[in-house]
């Protein structure tokens, strides 16, 4: 929990073996911006996957564990974002062979953690954030 630690470029690679101890770090960092006022930066978990020949089954993992793609209501742009989105998914439909769903969530203001509670479970369909199925 360095205070000068810059995250973004920083890529997440961890073995199956370690998702727990990647859901705890996540939820004991976002628990401790609650009660910091000093406004660290967000914990990112940005996904890039090279999938092609020689990918080690990298694409057939896509295949079977991909749920969908996600529009974030607050932050995007939904004229330009939601038309990026369906080509990707047009896409990705068409690579996969069955229709990926897309999903929209209303997400808090960035640096903000207002309506999380890491002592309770979260609904994400429920309010504040209400995700729904767009298309």
């Amino acid at each position: 929990f360095s205070k000068n630690l810059f995250r973004a470029p920083r890529q997440c690679k961890y073995k199956p073996s370690q998702k727990e101890a990647w859901i705890e770090t996540a939820r004991e960092y976002n628990r401790r911006r609650q009660t910091d006022t000093d406004n660290e930066p967000a914990l990112e978990n940005e996904v890039n996957l090279y999938v092609g020949p020689g990918d080690g089954g990298v694409e057939a993992a896509l295949a079977k564990h991909f749920v969908g793609l996600l529009f974030f209501r607050s932050t995007g742009q939904q004229a330009r974002d939601l038309g990026v989105l369906r080509r990707l998914r047009d896409h990705l439909s068409g690579s996969l062979g069955w229709q990926v769903p897309i999903y929209a969530v209303t997400n808090e203001p960035p640096g903000q953690l207002r309506h999380w509670n890491h002592a309770h479970r979260l609904d994400l369909r429920a309010p504040p954030y209400n995700l729904q199925l767009v298309s």
